[in-house]
């Protein structure tokens, strides 16, 4: 009976004190704790055995083992905790609806591929954001089917993000506007919003899964494949432009590109798995970033002040990357268009922001610029 009592409130003890829980709890369960202590201490037992030629009467009780002042003042104290436990929890609770009601995500999903889902991400399952919610539409997919996304559109809506997240944002506490992003939309598009959402301190990052024909957010397990080795051996000590390829979802076009960028050296990162289904664990992505990020500043120390960037990856991956590229510290960034059947396979760019105040511009590749090119091993 002694060992069978010691483990119940030890048991006790740990459920009221080791458990994270809100103060207003924590005195519900100090006040609970005192009261069954108090009964522990002061309790009756009697046991009864009859028959026709027997009788047994055992009573046994505690009750004179604490004076009835001390049991009192235990059981007060015991109800008070409880009470003061209680309102503490209600306010707490009044002030947790309060803040829910101030607590706003700003839903923002690009659209500019012809096949980009008709399921609005704002009424998607996002994990923990708001339930209120604000939906920023970035529209620019092309109308026909043989027509391509128009550069100049795509800049003027992706560029007027940052204004609306700011308008719709507008009276509220930073801490009370959760933002998350995603969609489909040209790589140019999907960097640039990276680049200028990075100031914003909580960030959901979502995608479409293809096979679930779901919005999902970036929340797997890591398979722990990353990158390959990035091998600049061959790069010339005098390069101030070079071609950074990142193969992640898929090979790059490496004879478009050297159609594309003739006489520039060429570099690539590259997956040790590239397919396009298997990023949704935000920390690989991150290592990707991180990889990525160890390229550009590999590139800086051999003074290179322009990049060109041709980028195969999932979209939420091409956000993140351009959340992490820094134009104040990192050199000039062009990031390209791929276009497998035009003649030039990388039409255009757009010019990222950069350390001298320039905003985001489109940028056309001349044809006259374009000459055959061998497939040569890439550096």
């Amino acid at each position: 009976m002694k060992q069978l009592l010691h483990k119940f409130f030890s048991r006790l003890i740990d459920f009221v004190f080791l458990l994270p829980r809100n103060p207003g709890v924590k005195l519900v369960g100090y006040g609970v704790a005192v009261l069954l202590a108090t009964l522990g201490l002061n309790w009756l037992a009697k046991v009864q055995y009859r028959t026709e030629g027997t009788q047994f009467s055992l009573d046994v009780s505690t009750g004179d083992s604490v004076p009835q002042v001390l049991t009192t003042v235990a059981y007060v104290v015991g109800v008070l905790l409880i009470v003061a436990g209680l309102g503490m929890a209600l306010v707490d609770y009044v002030r947790g609806v309060r803040r829910d009601s101030r607590r706003m995500a700003i839903v923002v999903e690009l659209r500019g591929l012809h096949s980009s889902p008709d399921t609005p991400a704002r009424d998607a399952e996002l994990g923990s954001l708001p339930s209120h919610r604000q939906w920023i539409q970035v529209d620019f997919r092309p109308r026909g089917d043989g027509e391509r996304v128009n550069p100049a559109l795509l800049l003027q809506r992706v560029a007027a993000i940052r204004p609306s997240i700011e308008t719709l944002s507008a009276g509220r506490d930073k801490g009370d506007v959760t933002l998350a992003v995603g969609g489909l939309a040209a790589i140019p598009a999907l960097f640039l919003t990276g680049m200028l959402l990075d100031d914003e301190s909580e960030v959901t990052i979502f995608d479409w899964h293809r096979d679930a024909k779901a919005w999902r957010i970036v929340e797997g397990l890591d398979d722990g494949h990353r990158t390959l080795p990035f091998d600049t051996s061959e790069l010339p000590g005098t390069a101030e432009e070079v071609v950074l390829m990142l193969s992640f979802s898929y090979l790059v076009d490496l004879v478009g590109v050297r159609n594309t960028f003739p006489g520039l050296p060429v570099l690539q990162l590259r997956a040790e798995e590239a397919r396009a289904d298997v990023y949704w664990s935000a920390v690989k992505q991150q290592a990707f970033v991180a990889a990525f990020r160890g390229a550009v500043q590999h590139l800086m120390e051999q003074r290179v002040g322009r990049i060109h960037l041709v980028l195969a990856s999932p979209a939420s991956l091409a956000i993140r990357l351009g959340m992490a590229y820094d134009p104040r510290l990192m050199p000039e960034l062009l990031v390209y268009q791929y276009e497998r059947t035009d003649p030039v396979p990388y039409p255009w760019a757009l010019r990222m922001p950069s350390h001298d105040g320039a905003a985001a511009s489109v940028i056309s590749t001349p044809p006259a610029h374009i000459s055959p090119a061998p497939a040569t091993p890439v550096v």
